[in-house]
C-alpha cells in the first residue's frame, strides 16, 4: 500500500487535468443553457459552406487575433480559467519530481519501460520527416504527434470529399488550421521558457533558461522546449474542433477524449518528455485554438449547442459527480479527486 499511495496521487492528478479539459468543453453548452439572451431554437441543424483550398493558412492571422482577444479581456470566466490554469500549475509544479518517479515506476511495472521507442519511419536527406511507434508506450505517445492529428484531420477531409459533407470537410480544414495557429504560439512560448525536459534535467524539476538564442534552441531543443507541452495542446485542439462541429456525438467525443488525454499525459511523463506542469497551459491553448477554429465556414445556426441532448432534463455538468479522496495509511498520505459521469 506504500507504494500505491503517490500512484494513487499521480493517476488522480492525470485524470483530474483531462476531466477539467472535459469540463471546459462543457462549460458553453451549460452557459448557454442558463443565458437568458441565448438563441432558443436549438433544433436547427448547424450548417457548413465548403472551405477554400488555403482556408487553413489564410485565415492564420485572423485567428491569432481572436485568440488573443479571447484570452486576454476581463471577462470573469476567462478570469476563472486563468486562475485555474495557474493554480494548477503551481500545484503540480511542487509534486513534478515526485509524481514523475511514481509515473516512472509505474511505466516499470507495467512493461511498457520508461524510454522513447519512437523510431524514424519516412526519411529525406538524413532529415527524419516522420517518426512512427514501435511498441505500446510509443504508441500512448504517438496520440499527440503532429502526424497522428493530422491523419485525423485528413480523415474528415476525404470523408467529406467522398460523401459531399461540407460539416467534416471543414473539420479538417480546421484541425489542419488549428495545427499551425497553436504551434506558432506555442513555439513563441516554449522559446520564451526555455524549460529542460525531465531526461535533460541538470537541476530538480528542471533548470529553466528564459529566452535562449534561436541557434541554442534549435541546436539542443530537448533541453529548452518542455514547457508548455505541444502534444496536449494539438490534441485538445483537436477534440475541441470536434466537439464543437458533431454536438450530436458529443457523448462520445468526451470520454475518448479524457481517456485519450490520459493516456498521453502519462505516457509523456513516464518517457521524460514532459513535467505534469507543462499541461494546464498547453491544454488550455489547444481548447481556445479549436474553439475559434471552429467558428469558420458557419452558416444559419451558429449555436454550437444545437441538437445536443435538447431532450435531456439535465444539463451536461449534472450528469457529473466529483468527490474529494483522502487516503491515509502507514505514515503515508495522498489527496485527490473520484470523477464519474453519466455520457447517455
Amino acid at each position: 500500500m506504500k507504494k500505491s499511495v503517490p500512484f494513487f496521487l499521480s493517476m488522480s492528478v492525470f485524470i483530474s487535468l483531462s476531466f477539467l479539459f472535459s469540463f471546459a468543453l462543457s462549460a458553453n453548452e451549460s452557459l448557454a443553457s442558463s443565458d437568458p439572451s441565448a438563441p432558443s431554437d436549438l433544433s436547427k441543424p448547424i450548417k457548413f459552406e465548403k472551405p477554400k483550398v488555403f482556408d487553413f493558412i489564410t485565415n492564420v492571422p485572423s485567428t491569432l487575433v481572436s485568440a488573443w482577444k479571447m484570452s486576454f479581456n476581463t471577462k470573469p470566466e476567462t478570469l476563472m480559467v486563468w486562475g485555474g490554469v495557474i493554480s494548477s500549475t503551481i500545484i503540480t509544479f511542487i509534486w513534478d519530481e515526485e509524481i514523475l518517479a511514481e509515473v516512472k515506476r509505474w511505466g516499470r511495472d507495467l512493461g511498457l519501460g520508461n524510454d522513447d521507442k519512437t523510431t524514424t519511419m519516412i526519411r529525406k536527406n538524413n532529415i527524419s520527416l516522420m517518426r512512427g511507434p514501435t511498441d505500446a508506450g510509443s504508441a500512448m505517445y504517438f496520440l499527440g504527434d503532429g502526424w497522428m492529428h493530422t491523419f485525423i484531420g485528413t480523415g474528415f477531409l476525404l470523408s467529406g470529399l467522398g460523401m459531399n459533407d461540407n460539416r467534416a470537410i471543414q473539420t479538417g480544414s480546421q484541425i489542419y488550421h488549428g495545427m499551425i495557429s497553436s504551434t506558432i504560439i506555442n513555439q513563441i512560448f516554449k522559446r520564451s521558457f526555455g524549460r529542460e525536459s525531465p531526461y535533460r534535467k541538470t537541476k530538480y524539476r528542471g533548470d529553466w533558461n528564459f529566452f535562449p538564442s534561436f541557434s541554442t534552441y534549435n541546436n539542443d531543443t530537448s533541453k529548452h522546449d518542455a514547457m508548455p507541452t505541444g502534444h496536449l495542446m494539438v490534441t485538445s485542439m483537436t477534440f475541441t474542433v470536434i466537439y464543437e462541429n458533431y454536438p450530436d456525438y458529443r457523448s462520445f467525443v468526451v470520454p475518448i477524449a479524457a481517456t485519450w488525454m490520459t493516456l498521453l499525459g502519462l505516457q509523456m511523463v513516464n518517457n521524460g518528455v514532459h513535467w505534469i506542469s507543462d499541461y494546464p497551459l498547453g491544454m488550455a491553448m489547444g481548447y481556445v485554438f479549436g474553439k475559434v477554429s471552429s467558428k469558420y465556414g458557419r452558416i444559419g445556426n451558429t449555436n454550437t449547442n444545437a441538437n445536443a441532448n435538447t431532450n435531456s432534463k439535465k444539463s451536461f455538468l449534472e450528469n457529473w459527480e466529483i468527490l474529494p479522496v483522502y487516503i491515509s495509511e502507514e505514515g503515508e498520505r495522498s489527496y485527490g479527486l473520484y470523477a464519474r459521469a453519466s455520457f447517455f
